[in-house]
């Protein structure tokens, strides 16, 4: 899967940008608040609908704008695709997203025409923040792949969010019979075995190919990670997770009453990240859990293009200058093959292993890309020279 062109209209600080990249390695290097992140917050946006750093789509329209528009022509499957996505400004406005230039009614039918997976400083909560945000990742990740899921999701918020209305109505003492709940309870149960069941079966997988990962980057086999997916529900077989659900439910009626709120089901389920059998979120150190995070991106990376036969795009938001130059290393290995697109402050941090790079400026309130036309011999032979002066005594 190849995004060959993005075109950005009054989208955070860019009034207008037609970008042609590389079918490799895209480089953006610039000062911090220049629009680095902004260029793959947009691809981000025609892959999934959302931006990855924040829920209020308005903050992405350019101040002083009605609306703003990212859209992305994309290679994949055999087939190229438009994907449109425009935003409002006002507080309840609407987003619109188009695909070929056709309204799309649902957000089911964006799923997997631009896979992609990103990878940005705020991912480390992936290690150390709560499960809403490990549930996130997870979901998001088998919707790429698999449109059933994201659908069986979208009932199951739904009706979550009206068994927990007539919950907090009881509490109030609103409403005296359960027997409502019954009714919601068997709506919720079909969804649930398909999230569940898809779950179990994405993370057995992940906790292989993360594992793998890890040791790869880091060069040590002793070291060990392992994901786990840790459920709300007691232990079922696969054929009886929607009976547990609704024993779950069952049992735990009266506290849900008393609370006002649905204490069972996949949105109380977590992921696990040890290192040798130590849970991370406790024992390990900054550069485990950063090395960790990011193995588990690169085993998603992976899991996509198995599951779909299609290579994600891949993109890098400022990360490559917290590896050591093994961890570096280790990781360009990784993505040697995938399309990606990568931002830093310092273009030196990249330079050996980049196909297309551009400098990024914000300037009278503007943002502004320039291609850099480089000449791979040339800036070999400056690398080369650098290297040699950083050897010689005097710089010791």
């Amino acid at each position: 899967m190849i995004v060959q062109k993005i075109i950005l209209t009054n989208f955070r600080n860019y009034d207008h940008l037609n970008l042609i990249p590389s079918d490799g390695v895209n480089v953006f290097f610039g000062a911090n608040g220049s629009g680095k992140t902004n260029i793959l917050e947009a691809i981000h946006y025609c892959s999934l609908g959302k931006s990855h750093r924040l829920n209020h789509d308005q903050s992405a329209v350019r101040f002083g704008h009605d609306s703003s528009l990212c859209q992305v022509e994309v290679f994949g499957g055999g087939a190229e695709r438009k994907i449109t996505v425009q935003l409002s400004s006002a507080p309840a406005g609407k987003k619109t997203i188009f695909l070929d230039e056709k309204k799309i009614s649902r957000f089911s039918e964006l799923m997997g025409c631009l896979q992609c997976v990103i990878f940005s400083p705020e991912d480390l909560g992936l290690i150390r923040e709560g499960p809403s945000t490990r549930r996130r990742f997870l979901d998001m990740m088998i919707s790429q792949t698999n449109r059933r899921y994201f659908i069986a999701l979208q009932q199951y918020r739904m009706g979550l969010d009206q068994r927990n209305a007539l919950l907090k109505s009881m509490k109030a003492g609103n409403m005296k019979s359960a027997d409502w709940l019954s009714d919601f309870d068997q709506a919720l149960a079909a969804p649930v075995e398909l999230i569940i069941r898809e779950r179990k079966k994405t993370v057995m997988r992940l906790n292989q190919v993360a594992m793998e990962s890890y040791q790869k980057i880091t060069g040590l086999d002793q070291e060990e990670l392992s994901v786990l997916y840790h459920s709300s529900l007691k232990e079922a077989n696969e054929e009886e997770i929607g009976e547990a659900f609704l024993n779950e439910l069952k049992s735990s009626r009266e506290e849900d009453i008393r609370l006002g709120l649905t204490s069972a089901g996949p949105h109380r389920d977590d992921l696990i990240f040890t290192l040798n059998r130590k849970n991370m979120r406790m024992f390990a150190s900054q550069g485990q859990v950063r090395t960790a995070a990011l193995s588990i991106k690169i085993a998603e990376m992976k899991m996509i293009y198995e599951l779909s036969g299609e290579k994600p795009v891949l993109l890098l938001d400022d990360v490559m200058s917290e590896l050591d130059q093994r961890r570096r290393a280790g990781l360009i290995n990784e993505i040697a093959s995938y399309q990606t697109f990568i931002t830093c402050t310092d273009r030196e941090t990249i330079s050996s292993f980049h196909q297309k790079i551009f400098e990024v400026h914000h300037r009278d309130g503007k943002g502004t890309v320039q291609l850099i036309e480089m000449d791979p011999e040339s800036e070999k032979s400056e690398r080369a020279s650098h290297e040699t002066l950083m050897k010689d005594p005097l710089f010791l």
